[in-house]
């Protein structure tokens, strides 16, 4: 049972509605792949109109306020991020949220992420704590490093900082740690947030998602931690007891180099 507040129960519901006429387009663009079809226009329309869609709603929700899609200096608006991977949606696969967020006086107190495809609905409000499809969620209780799952996430334009995660993911696959990586922020991010996997390495976002992932892990318990390493900044996502052991031995293996 979720204890959040009547405009974030709205806001579930409007954007459950509308998110899910993007099924039809998902299923169209799987089918796409098989042919020589470019997908990029009919993507690109498909975002347009869900765009569109849930502006109409965050107006109504809160007509005071500005809808962004960047990060910019609004101290109180609405974040919307209409799939976090395009990428993901132009192939037909599953991993990716529309991501809406309530910025008030220049801090993130809401977050709603929602995938039409496997209707997971994720909401965190500041104070009321992690939900998904209505059910409290909290980051693994892993401590022992040979029973962890970590994951990678590296943005096109961060070439060095891509380059010291491909050095981590060494330094993790000699301890015998699963990696993986599925090319979506909010997707690895949720799978902290309900404890299936328990460390998350990632390069540098924008204010308003690293805000927004803050919010994440604080509802739910996790631990967000900034590494310096070859004077580049590297950001960590992870449950209190698999977080503190990779980050030591990573700040080891960087001093006897």
């Amino acid at each position: 049972m979720s204890f959040y507040s009547p405009l974030l129960n709205a806001l579930n519901k409007s954007v459950r509605v509308s998110g899910k006429k993007i099924i039809r387009d998902f299923g169209e663009i799987e089918k796409l792949q098989s042919s020589v079809k470019e997908t990029t226009k009919f993507v690109n329309i498909a975002k347009s109109n869900l765009n569109k869609d849930i502006t109409q709603i965050l107006k109504k929700l809160k007509p005071d306020l500005t809808v962004e899609s960047k990060n910019i200096n609004v101290n109180d608006c609405w974040i919307l991020e209409i799939l976090d991977s395009t990428t993901n949606f132009s192939r037909g696969i599953d991993n990716f949220f529309i991501s809406i967020s309530l910025k008030e006086n220049g801090r993130i107190i809401i977050c709603a992420l929602y995938n039409p495809i496997k209707d997971e609905n994720l909401c965190f409000q500041s104070g009321s704590g992690g939900y998904k499809n209505d059910y409290r969620i909290r980051v693994s209780e892993t401590k022992r490093l040979n029973n962890s799952i970590s994951s990678f996430f590296g943005t096109t334009t961060e070439t060095d900082e891509n380059i010291i995660l491909g050095e981590i993911r060494q330094i993790l696959k000699k301890n015998n740690v699963e990696t993986r990586e599925s090319g979506s922020i909010l997707h690895e991010i949720s799978l902290i947030a309900c404890g299936k996997i328990d460390c998350l390495f990632f390069t540098m976002m924008n204010n308003d998602i690293n805000n927004q992932i803050s919010l994440i892990l604080a509802e739910t318990g996790g631990i967000f931690y900034q590494l310096e390493l070859k004077k580049k900044k590297i950001y960590m996502a992870s449950n209190k007891y698999i977080g503190k052991i990779i980050k030591e031995m990573i700040e080891n293996n960087n001093e006897d180099q």
